[in-house]
């Protein structure tokens, strides 16, 4: 009954604070809209996206001249590579590499010599490629031409198997008959989250961390009001008191996360993907996260402005290095990244949004619980050593 009354009166205490409601839960969906509507061309689903034509210099060093080598040359005048890449036929090495520094050329190609022959006979298919400026235009072209050896490499293993026959007989196959180059989503069923999207899973984060203020300024009420005293007066156990406070920023935290949730959706249109269940599973991970680490920062803090400031420059420093506040390159999300709390947290609802399979994101599940595990431990063997007392 003690640890309930606690509770209800923590509970009571928030909700008629003015700034905890408009820092929870008015200042995050400001900030979800400023940030989702000015950055919809930089976050998120950037619109559709065309291949232009890449620029190809083709070195053909065989000796056999360019007529003669009919498997490049039937390649090359194929008519669905007329919209990918605009073969060039150069007569060195050199001239290619030079088209290459100036952007002349988007890629090349070196045929070694004797390729016709030596692919006749059974050898491997090989040609060497040089990368070019741009990207774009490698993956592009590298695609093209490492379907070109795959499908030799295909018709030359099934004749090696089954005999030369099996050619003439066999149907048609189905890697010629598709594109070299097909453009299409990463994410499954070709689904692709929203600016707003992406920064209401990152603003609901930083915010779930954020509730660690909460956490530090309820510790140090008491003891910098001098009521602790009087409390550990009365036949109330310390115990009791710390659970009931905790369990009332507890409940608001999760008041806080629902109302981000159902507010982001149905004044913005957020799709927070098809699995509620986990989503608040994540959600629940993150407060404890929160809560503990503020508990272990709190029982070692002096003063409760120390602790908040310290809850403050962690929640700020986790949520940029995981990419919440401006897009950052994906080796660093994926590397530096992984040390912060909401990295595994945000990357998991992201996931959840393009309607991933769950083996995708049992992984971040898998280490989120780990971290709040080991907080826990942290918190509890912080209280046992320090204590909340005046």
């Amino acid at each position: 009954m003690n640890t309930w009354t606690i509770m209800i009166y923590e509970l009571r205490r928030l909700f008629s604070s003015r700034s905890m409601i408009l820092n929870m839960f008015l200042l995050p969906l400001l900030l979800i809209f400023l940030l989702g509507a000015s950055l919809s061309g930089v976050v998120g689903d950037k619109g559709s996206t065309t291949i232009d034509v890449v620029r190809v210099a083709v070195v053909n060093l065989s000796g056999e001249g360019y007529e003669s080598s009919a498997m490049m040359d039937g390649f090359l005048k194929s008519t669905e590579l007329k919209d990918i890449i605009t073969p060039v036929m150069v007569g060195s090495r050199e001239a290619a590499e030079s088209g290459l520094r100036t952007g002349k050329y988007g890629y090349a190609v070196v045929v070694p010599p004797g390729f016709d022959s030596k692919v006749q006979s059974g050898e491997a298919a090989q040609l060497e490629f040089i990368l070019g400026q741009k990207s774009t235009d490698n993956r592009v072209a590298g695609t093209v031409f490492d379907n070109f050896l795959r499908n030799l490499n295909y018709k030359q293993s099934v004749a090696m198997t089954l005999g030369p026959e099996a050619l003439n007989v066999m149907a048609p196959s189905s890697i010629s008959n598709e594109p070299s180059v097909k453009l299409g989503e990463l994410s499954e069923g070709g689904y692709s989250y929203t600016s707003s999207q992406f920064y209401a899973v990152s603003m609901m984060l930083m915010f779930l961390l954020y509730s660690g203020l909460t956490v530090c300024t309820s510790l140090f009420n008491e003891k910098e009001n001098h009521t602790l005293f009087r409390i550990n007066s009365m036949p109330v156990k310390g115990s009791e008191l710390f659970i009931g406070k905790m369990l009332g920023v507890g409940v608001v935290s999760i008041v806080q996360c629902a109302a981000i949730i159902i507010l982001t959706n149905v004044l913005f249109g957020v799709n927070w993907g098809n699995r509620p269940g986990l989503l608040l599973l994540f959600c629940l991970l993150m407060i404890v996260a929160s809560m503990t680490l503020s508990i272990v920062i709190s029982m070692f803090s002096k003063t409760g402005a120390s602790a908040r400031s310290v809850v403050t420059v962690l929640t700020v420093s986790m949520t940029f290095i995981s990419g919440g506040m401006a897009p950052l390159p994906e080796s660093w999300v994926n590397s530096i990244g992984t040390f912060t709390i909401n990295h595994w947290a945000m990357q998991a609802i992201l996931k959840m949004m393009l309607h991933a399979d769950v083996s995708q994101i049992m992984p971040n599940l898998g280490v989120l619980s780990l971290i709040c595990l080991v907080l826990f431990s942290a918190a509890a063997i912080s209280y046992r050593k320090v204590g909340y007392h005046g």
